[in-house]
């Protein structure tokens, strides 16, 4: 897993290309009018973190824009570690990734520290291909076999954080419910078995929600919350809705995440005990 690639820093050099440009009451067909290879539509995707920009073409924007000095500077420097890391980009179904997981999976790879919570099921980096498969498969867009094999190869392929260094620190809740919920026994059973051995690594913490710990217990979806080594104070977070996680980037989105991850935290059960809650239920299903 390279350094030198930042999902995170090439997002927040479009966030600030936007925020100068309206400042300076410029249009993105006004950026990019008479400059060679540009258009406002490319200006727009590097705005929203969906296309990458070389050093090269950052540079022949800021020139053209007028930008100089320690302004310009700031701008550079948001992109010295480089583009985004697209390790999924030579797969056989990478076509089939979307720009909203893309994003998703750059940030991921580029993340330090992730915690997160899914009411229903085991978390992503914690699932077997077999479970992942299930989950896959009954999603709201009945995605075909292919899909189903694709995206289950990709849940597994992500899991290289949690044993690859730099290491991921993950921290990560589920509602009792997974327990209970299964295809195939045989299948939750294979979960189980893995969710107990992932939860020993010392830069994983795994935590049940309990179904006795009630409504308190209960987010009305996922949520996931990035953090990064180069950008520390800061985060994404990201909310599990109908089509996918919806990213949110502002701190007031943040800070929210924040504290509905710190009730989960209080209503769950500490790591030893999931631990032996997962066993117990092992046992039932063996």
């Amino acid at each position: 897993m390279s350094k030198d690639l930042s999902a995170i820093r090439q997002i927040r050099l479009g966030e600030e290309l936007r925020a100068w440009r309206l400042e300076n009451n410029r249009t993105l067909s006004g950026m990019t009018a008479s400059l060679k290879g540009w258009s406002a539509g490319r200006l727009s995707r590097i705005e929203r973190g969906l296309q990458p920009i070389t050093a090269a073409d950052l540079t022949t924007l800021l020139e053209h824009a007028g930008i100089t000095g320690p302004e310009r500077e700031d701008f550079e420097s948001l992109l010295a570690t480089g583009p985004p890391q697209q390790w999924w980009r030579d797969l056989d179904y990478a076509e089939a990734i979307t720009p909203a997981f893309a994003e998703y999976l750059a940030l991921e790879a580029d993340a330090s520290e992730i915690r997160n919570y899914f009411p229903s099921a085991f978390p992503g980096l914690v699932q077997t291909e077999a479970y992942a498969k299930e989950m896959i498969a009954a999603g709201l867009d009945s995605p075909n076999e292919e899909r189903v094999e694709a995206g289950a190869e990709v849940r597994v392929l992500r899991q290289r954080r949690l044993t690859q260094e730099p290491r991921l620190t993950f921290e990560a809740y589920f509602g009792e419910v997974a327990l209970l919920v299964a295809g195939d026994q045989g299948v939750l059973a294979g979960q189980i078995h893995h969710a107990i051995k992932v939860a020993q690594y010392p830069n994983v913490t795994l935590r049940m929600v309990p179904l006795s710990a009630g409504r308190p217990g209960i987010l009305s979806s996922g949520v996931t919350l990035m953090r990064f080594p180069d950008d520390p104070e800061n985060g994404f977070a990201f909310i599990e809705a109908v089509g996918g996680m919806l990213p949110r980037r502002t701190g007031r989105d943040v800070r929210r995440t924040e504290r509905a991850i710190a009730r989960v935290q209080r209503c769950s059960l500490s790591p030893e005990d999931t631990i032996a809650a997962l066993e117990r239920r092992l046992e039932e299903l063996t």
